[in-house]
């Protein structure tokens, strides 16, 4: 039944998009940013590397993909937004293999092929998978990585670590994480082996793990040369890109004066209530709890509401691009609602506390190396970006969503799954019928995530 599942889920995702996408595909040349992905990717594919459109931001990784459309005679409009719903039928196959891991046996074969179903029509991220840009197949090459890592295959891993971070730099920030939990992992590893065996086992926040380990040569030499054998691989993507920044002085290509790096911790609130909207199944599963979590620590929960509305007053960052583009949904939000009224920003602290809160009952289960890199890789995913873009919400939406705790599927997967698949009908229809001119643009403009 296995095999069957991993042969319905990528044919059938793309049979079921490809009338949607042919659809898409008809309505305009290029599509908001595409107009600087689609030519870069139509040189690339024509192999003139000399061509390079200054205003990109990301390494080639994008671009050179579009080399495998060069022997069929392929490069065009149509074939480079193909790639995009080709690595959305790679990428179902992805999250049911790695889902069912994460499952451990919960629910079976057809409840881990729900659950990547699920995950694939997203609604950001399946609009993206029609058109040609770095997200869907920069989520492919996490999948890769992220599926080897898993099966401790740490050269394989390394080697689609390393594509991932050619699609986004941002993606060494989940090579990072992975190495990290690997060499976390392999400490407690080291000292569960000295243990005896009727001892209770080792944990990673534990003084008993640390004395243990300080207090044995031997122990620390072991765990030293089990992290170089499995970690050697990540160091040498780590490494030279330490040296791409110091030499860079950014992380990005391009144009740098509309990507600099700023502290904006908000933007972890913003993730929240994605998570917690999207990830409706864990929303639901979790409320019980998460709220009696909070009114157990009513004052904890009062001061940690106060730190919220206190960071909001003084590290939102606006950029101008939020406030300029109405393409985007995120614009509508912002002038709407949160540039409109001075205390809306305020009144959703609580909001953000109990959407976090969920977050981490979500999560509650995880290993104690997962518990402690992931909120990590969050805050340097997200809170050094100026801009609000739902596009950086999906890889670590997709990895959380990949972890929430395993539970028998009923009423809230499958209010998930239909709430999924009727905003798409909204986004697409609103993206098919509104259309709207840009003085400087001679094709109508229209509305995206």
């Amino acid at each position: 039944m296995s095999l069957s599942w991993k042969l319905v889920l990528p044919v059938g995702f793309v049979l079921y998009s490809l009338p949607l996408f042919l659809r898409v595909n008809g309505t305009a040349e290029y599509i908001i940013d595409e107009e600087f992905h689609i030519p870069q990717g139509l040189a690339f594919c024509r192999k003139q590397f000399d061509v390079w459109d200054s205003k990109i931001t990301t390494f080639p990784g994008l671009y050179l993909i579009a080399l495998v459309l060069q022997p069929i005679n392929c490069c065009t409009v149509t074939g480079l937004r193909l790639l995009s719903l080709i690595g959305a039928g790679i990428n179902i196959l992805l999250l049911y293999k790695i889902r069912r891991r994460t499952l451990a046996g919960v629910g079976g074969n057809a409840y881990a092929a729900h659950e990547a179903i699920t995950m694939s029509v997203l609604p950001p991220l399946y609009f993206f998978s029609h058109l040609y840009y770095t997200d869907t197949l920069a989520l492919t090459m996490v999948l890769l990585f992220y599926n080897y890592w898993q099966q401790e295959a740490h050269l394989p891993a390394a080697v689609w670590g390393a594509a991932s971070v050619l699609m986004r730099q941002t993606n060494i920030v989940w090579v990072c994480m992975c190495c990290g939990m690997t060499v976390l992992d392999t400490v407690v590893q080291q000292c569960a082996r000295s243990c005896p065996a009727n001892e209770r086992p080792v944990r990673l926040f534990s003084s008993k793990l640390w004395q243990q380990l300080l207090g044995s040569p031997q122990l620390i030499c072991n765990s030293i040369l089990n992290i170089l054998a499995k970690c050697c691989f990540y160091a040498s993507i780590i490494l030279p890109f330490i040296g791409f920044i110091c030499i860079n002085g950014s992380i990005v290509l391009g144009d740098k004066s509309a990507h600099e790096a700023t502290l904006h911790l908000p933007q972890l609130f913003y993730f929240s209530i994605f998570a917690a909207g999207f990830g409706i199944s864990n929303t639901l599963r979790q409320l019980r709890f998460a709220l009696g979590l909070l009114r157990r620590h009513l004052v904890l929960s009062i001061l940690a509401t106060l730190l919220i509305a206190t960071i909001v007053h003084y590290n939102t960052v606006v950029h101008p691009y939020l406030l300029a583009d109405n393409r985007h949904y995120t614009f509508y939000v912002w002038s709407r609602l949160y540039g409109r009224f001075w205390w809306f920003r305020y009144a959703m602290a609580p909001v953000y506390l109990l959407a976090l809160t969920l977050l981490c009952c979500g999560l509650r289960h995880m290993s104690d190396s997962f518990k402690l890199m992931f909120p990590l890789a969050l805050v340097l995913v997200l809170c050094f970006q100026r801009l609000l873009e739902v596009r950086y919400f999906l890889v670590p939406y997709i990895i959380f969503r990949l972890h929430t705790r395993p539970a028998r599927k009923g009423f809230a997967e499958w209010l998930e799954l239909g709430g999924n698949l009727l905003l798409n009908v909204v986004t697409f229809y609103v993206y098919l019928t509104k259309e709207f001119y840009w003085k400087n643009y001679r094709t109508p403009q229209r509305i995206i995530w």
